[in-house]
């Protein structure tokens, strides 16, 4: 399987840690309006407890946020920010670059952990929905939803056979004079967690990912942004 217990063996451990290191995340969203442009800010996010250390594992850290504008219930636009986050050994700092739909906008450098923990807690997203035609439209809203080092379909085939092939449960013989085997051991970590996962696709998911935050913004109207500029 094309060493995929070498190659995500790690990352599995990794994902294990965030699931069960973090409560949840309790977001908020405040719509922002700049240039004629919407965006969204995204303040009090828990992060992992593990984030520290993690940055500095020499894997790229990657957040998905999934950005949506709703008027009445009915979504009006979408973009799909990415955050990536790489260490820099030989510098002592993180590359940190944002893409909107897959095209870079922006990249800064950052020094120590505290630096991206702080950016991470009030994450800005400027310019992401034109309000062209949005002239005095009411009951307007935001959501948004974060994903934390996500998974594409192909990748997580992969990774499903490599948990299913390393959490075959192993029969017990009882040691009591019954004979006959023991009860069945319980879920593996790892098999509670891709279960976790999978069933994001079922349930319609295009991008799963261990550890998924949501939070929605409080109705809004561009005549109290425009007032608030």
């Amino acid at each position: 399987m094309r060493n995929v217990s070498r190659n995500y063996r790690g990352w599995i451990l990794a994902c294990l840690a965030i699931l069960w290191s973090v409560p949840g995340l309790a977001a908020h969203l405040t719509p922002t309006l700049a240039k004629e442009q919407l965006g969204v800010l995204i303040t009090d996010a828990r992060l992992p407890r593990t984030l520290a250390g993690d940055l500095r594992s020499g894997l790229t850290t990657r957040i998905l946020i999934q950005v949506e504008l709703l008027q009445q219930a009915r979504s009006i636009g979408h973009r799909d920010v990415e955050v990536d986050l790489r260490y820099d050994l030989w510098d002592d700092n993180f590359e940190t670059t944002f893409r909107i739909d897959g095209l870079i906008v922006s990249a800064q450098t950052l020094g120590k952990p505290p630096e991206v923990t702080a950016m991470l807690a009030h994450l800005s997203l400027p310019e992401l929905f034109s309000t062209a035609g949005l002239t005095g439209a009411k009951d307007l809203v935001m959501t948004a939803r974060l994903l934390f080092n996500p998974l594409e379909k192909e990748q997580m085939e992969e990774i499903r056979k490599w948990v299913t092939e390393n959490s075959r449960p192993t029969p017990n013989v009882a040691t009591g004079s019954g004979g006959g085997l023991a009860a069945p051991q319980p879920p593996s970590e790892s098999r509670t967690l891709f279960d976790r996962i999978f069933e994001q696709y079922a349930a319609g998911a295009s991008v799963a990912a261990p550890f998924v935050d949501s939070a929605t913004s409080k109705p809004f109207n561009m005549e109290a942004l425009n007032r608030e500029k």
